[in-house]
């Protein structure tokens, strides 16, 4: 069943030519989310009491343009695959009923105990998969890491408002780095269109070095690893592509 909801663009959710950010798309999507989820009994805050929760490990999003002040319509709806991936799709409408932005997202249940992914026949009640609907989209495969190979490296702390509640980092603060990580004088006067995103473990209140490599011109493209400063561990893969608003944004993240 799909879901919806209503937002209004506040003015603290401008940027620059007084158009939305990136970032408060990415939060849309994710209210949205939460609100349908604690709707069919499935919100991370029933799922914790049972020990288990939602993780999310893909997402992809594509930004189509960049209003200004005015209602958003976001719509969302699931799909089970393979009984341990909940596919969660997005789309934003704007007041002429305009696609604005659209997203895909891969989610798994996990036993906070054991560590481990949970069946999703096994953690969720009927209700989730009697308001299942097609989502016409698949799991991904892995991204590629940016190791030793990349351009620039820089390095962030997780503040205490960027933790969710399960005491992770919340998904849309690795995009937020991403972008900051992509030099300003190589995306002046751009916009990032697309994002990919593959969480690999959780970041909790810790630092982070996030490697950065530019791969294509057209599209100004780039690939980001995030690693945990003290264990070195890679936490996440992210993928950014930047357009300057008269170009066309046809092109798909590679």
């Amino acid at each position: 069943m799909m879901f919806e909801r209503v937002f209004s663009v506040p003015y603290y959710g401008l940027g620059v030519n007084d158009r939305v950010k990136a970032g408060l798309i990415l939060q849309f999507f994710q209210e949205t989310a939460a609100s349908h989820a604690d709707a069919v009994g499935i919100g991370v805050a029933d799922l914790l009491k049972r020990g288990i929760t939602w993780v999310l490990r893909r997402y992809r999003v594509k930004v189509h343009s960049y209003p200004g002040m005015g209602d958003l319509t976001v719509r969302t709806w699931f799909e089970p695959r393979r009984n341990l991936v909940s596919v969660r799709v997005f789309e934003i409408l704007d007041s002429a009923g305009c696609l604005v932005a659209d997203a895909w997202s891969g989610w798994i249940v996990v036993d906070l105990k054991r560590g481990r992914p949970v069946r999703l026949d096994r953690a969720l009640p009927d209700e989730y998969f009697a308001r299942a609907e097609p989502t016409g989209d698949d799991v991904d495969d892995e991204m590629k890491p940016v190791a030793e190979d990349f351009d620039l490296e820089r390095g962030f702390r997780v503040r205490r408002q960027e933790l969710d509640l399960n005491g992770h980092t919340n998904h849309t603060v690795y995009f937020e780095w991403a972008m900051e990580s992509v030099p300003d004088c190589d995306v002046e006067g751009a916009e990032p269109v697309e994002f990919d995103a593959e969480y690999r473990v959780p970041v909790k209140r810790e630092e982070v070095i996030v490697r950065t490599r530019r791969t294509s011109e057209s599209p100004l493209q780039y690939a980001h690893s995030v690693f945990i400063k003290g264990s070195g561990v890679e936490a996440a893969r992210l993928s950014t592509v930047w357009a300057k608003p008269s170009i066309d944004r046809t092109a798909s993240v590679q």
